[in-house]
């Protein structure tokens, strides 16, 4: 006779085996399964030809754990991320610290590339540079990459150094410069905030909640 429970805790256990360890996604899928079996059966149908059907209606784990890697890929806010492109381009015409423009101040980080000295200063506008430059990137690694899962995680990561860096620079030059006429400017807060955005446009938490009815 067939068991309801024991089936689905066999499936479960299929959808472990294939790859797919994700507690909150096994329980959304086992959730979706059960609404499905119940659907079936209340339509007159064997409890175990409602759970074979719905089985099959949600497809293999391999093939499931294939799309939930498309959509995890593509889960990055994409407006977000056109907003922080967008303000990290116009921080580059905006008055940022003294009387020098971003792309001014930019250029001059950016001797740290060719006149480098072993002092912090020296480092830290080395690792702004980088920073800047990621950000000049990141348009084309998202396009080329958006699709893969692995990449777009590991974007991540320079992307929340960047905001640390960019962040960590308006409190220790603001600290010590002020905001003002000799000070940093409201460019450096715009150049800042499109750190922010690029990050927060990358670190998107549950991308299947949206994208899982269509699989089941």
């Amino acid at each position: 006779m067939f068991d309801l429970e024991p089936a689905i805790a066999n499936w479960r256990q299929q959808m472990l085996a294939a790859g797919i360890r994700t507690p909150e996604l096994l329980d959304e899928l086992e959730l979706h399964l059960r609404e499905a079996i119940a659907h079936r059966h209340a339509e007159g149908v064997s409890e175990a030809d409602a759970f074979a059907a719905a089985v099959a209606q949600i497809g293999p784990a391999a093939t499931l754990k294939t799309e939930f890697r498309k959509i995890e890929a593509a889960a990055w806010n994409r407006p977000l991320a056109l907003a922080a492109w967008s303000l990290f381009a116009v921080s580059f015409f905006l008055p940022a610290c003294g009387t020098g423009r971003g792309w001014q101040c930019a250029g001059l980080a950016a001797g740290a590339f060719w006149e480098f000295e072993w002092n912090w200063l020296s480092i830290f506008m080395f690792f702004l540079t980088l920073a800047n430059l990621f950000m000049l990137a990141s348009p084309f690694l998202f396009w080329r990459f958006s699709h893969q899962a692995g990449v777009v995680k590991w974007l991540r990561w320079p992307a929340a150094a960047a905001v640390a860096l960019t962040w960590s620079f308006l409190a220790l030059f603001g600290h010590d410069a002020g905001f003002g006429e000799d000070g940093l400017k409201y460019g450096c807060l715009v150049w800042a905030a499109s750190f922010l955005l690029l990050g927060l446009a990358l670190f998107n938490r549950r991308p299947w909640e949206t994208s899982l009815p269509q699989y089941v």
